[in-house]
């Protein structure tokens, strides 16, 4: 007897967070379709060498199916209006993705297995309270939650453990390192929503979204499911080369990471452009680079910007002397330390390097990508090397340019460089006639492929891609 008062009692307090979570469930049952503005946080991709951490203009717009079929867009605008937009179509059995500008990864069709896509979705229903509701509840039966918070498995078989405050909302859901808060709840046409979702990974914040909007998922909604035509899956990567350009001008192909080093060596040395994306890499570039050229040391590593990726293979280079743009020394320290090479001076104004039969010039630019810009040039090949600021993907058509592609073309014209090839960080190489092509296409103005309005915003705008 005295236990069936104990159970009754253990329910009726757990009976208000059980209702709640009902609440919350019920009008999401055919799934939902949601739209997300705010900021996410990237380290060391940010303009100011000073600064740690990019603020990073976040969109994103999402339709999740209740039989696993879903639909993600998101964009975000790095310094520089540098835009990343992905379009990514799935269900339980795997997932497709593409680069809608096709600027980074050109008509790749990227594919992803079933696990992948559990993963995927359990991470996209953290950002929609209401669905996790439905887990906590499908996933959970018979366990109310008790005490102020309900646990259950994701699809990803990950412990989630949903908190809740003293008015009854859902205050925050935790998995591993993940936090996920949800703050200023309000309701609109029936459906309860935070105002703000602060995403945080191992203390540190990751995403603040601030503004949530979402609707019930509706049939017609079947008709968003899909991809635009002409994309194809990825060849096969090359080996790890070193591509003659002409007159001892050099591009690597074929790194894991499918990043670009150049290089020009000369009769004293090598000049060597950036060093990306870790220890490891540079160091299986570096012995690509002393086959080529045998018997000359890497005298310069000339680093576009400063930002982590373009620069964490430096340890490599110890013996080199390293070439940064204006306040890029500070940056550099805080990212390596004391695996910093010894040699590292700050380039103000355009400057000459001797390679005993040829010069290479190097130019700061003021970019809106990174205040430390840095521009290589050889005038005996002709060959322009730059990070970031002109994209060509490694297959696909030659895409639009951002505003660092206009960047680009005003330092050409206005130093004079005969320009004959532009090797870029990231994918193929291209020619002056490339740039001006594609910096005349850039569009007065960005509506972002109507991420962040596609699913509940009344405004119209074009979600076509190029």
């Amino acid at each position: 007897m005295v236990n069936a008062f104990l159970l009754a009692a253990l329910a009726a307090s757990a009976s208000p967070q059980a209702e709640r979570l009902e609440s919350l469930c019920a009008p999401l049952r055919p799934g939902v379709a949601m739209d997300l503005s705010g900021t996410s946080y990237r380290p060391e991709q940010a303009h100011a060498p000073g600064d740690a951490m990019a603020a990073v203009d976040a969109r994103q717009s999402m339709l999740l199916l209740p039989d696993g079929r879903f639909l993600l867009r998101t964009s975000n605008l790095y310094p520089g209006d540098i835009e990343f937009r992905y379009r990514t179509l799935g269900d339980r059995n795997g997932e497709r993705t593409v680069d809608e500008l096709g600027w980074r990864d050109g008509d790749v069709l990227q594919q992803d297995d079933a696990a992948t896509v559990a993963r995927d979705l359990a991470d996209l229903r953290m950002l929609a309270p209401g669905l996790l509701a439905c887990d906590a509840i499908a996933r959970n039966p018979g366990q109310p939650a008790a005490g102020g918070a309900a646990s259950f498995k994701d699809g990803a078989g990950r412990e989630v453990t949903l908190a809740f405050d003293a008015s009854g909302d859902l205050a925050s859901a935790k998995r591993d390192g993940d936090v996920y808060r949800y703050e200023g709840w309000n309701t609109d046409a029936a459906l309860r929503l935070p105002a703000t979702i602060i995403h945080s990974r191992d203390g540190r914040e990751r995403e603040r979204w601030t503004r949530v909007r979402a609707r019930p998922a509706q049939a017609a909604d079947t008709a968003l499911l899909s991809l635009p035509d002409g994309y194809r899956p990825a060849d096969p990567p090359p080996s790890l080369h070193a591509t003659p350009l002409g007159e001892g001008a050099y591009r690597i192909d074929g790194a894991p990471s499918g990043y670009h080093t150049g290089f020009v060596a000369g009769e004293k040395g090598i000049v060597l452009f950036d060093a990306p994306v870790d220890v490891d890499e540079a160091k299986a570039v570096r012995a690509v680079i002393e086959k080529a050229a045998p018997g000359r040391a890497i005298t310069y590593v000339v680093i576009s910007h400063v930002h982590g990726d373009h620069v964490a293979g430096l340890p490599a280079h110890a013996d080199a002397e390293v070439l940064v743009g204006a306040g890029g020394v500070a940056a550099l320290r805080r990212q390596l330390g004391d695996r910093l090479p010894a040699r590292v001076r700050e380039v103000m104004h355009a400057e000459t390097l001797e390679l005993g039969d040829r010069r290479i010039r190097v130019l700061p630019l003021a970019s809106g990508h990174a205040a430390t810009m840095l521009v290589g040039f050889d005038p005996a090949s002709g060959t322009l090397f730059q990070g970031d600021l002109f994209y060509i993907p490694e297959r696909g058509a030659v895409p639009v340019a951002f505003s660092t592609g206009r960047e680009l073309a005003t330092l050409i014209d206005s130093n004079g460089l005969d320009v004959r090839t532009i090797v870029g960080v990231h994918g193929r190489s291209g020619t002056p006639a490339d740039l001006r092509g594609a910096v005349a296409r850039i569009p007065a103005r960005n509506d972002r492929g109507c991420v962040g309005e596609q699913m509940t915003g009344a405004v119209a705008c074009s979600t076509a891609t190029e």
